[in-house]
């Protein structure tokens, strides 16, 4: 038996490229301030990046991926996020993500016995 997968595009695709990119130029503009650099020069840049992660983080996202990207709006994991910034909620949207994902796998194996047959992992 022969199966085609046809991707769809998610309805949120445009949206989400369009949240990425303002967020990432945002940031390219911050990185391409030369040094030194005023506070007066590069606080609405960081404003503009702000808006733009807060945005993003506030997408339902997608799949894991989505939810990795959130995570790297918040800031450098290793300090406390940005506020505003809840790496909880995105912790617990990506495994929630997960949770879907599990589910229709084993209810897409229950109906199509074998479908795995061969594979190794």
């Amino acid at each position: 038996m022969t199966y085609i997968i046809i991707k769809q595009p998610h309805p949120l695709d445009a949206i989400w490229s369009h949240a990425m990119e303002v967020a990432e130029e945002a940031q390219e503009a911050i990185d391409a301030l030369s040094q030194p650099y005023t506070n007066e020069e590069v606080d609405p840049l960081v404003e503009k990046r702000m808006a733009a992660a807060l945005a993003v983080i506030a997408l339902p996202a997608r799949n894991i991926a989505d939810c990795i990207y959130k995570l790297d709006l918040t800031g450098p994991l290793d300090d406390p996020a940005f506020a505003g910034c809840d790496r909880a909620s995105i912790i617990t949207e990506a495994l929630g993500l997960i949770d879907v994902g599990m589910s229709r796998g084993n209810k897409l194996l229950k109906g199509v016995p074998g479908l795995l047959e061969g594979v190794s992992l």
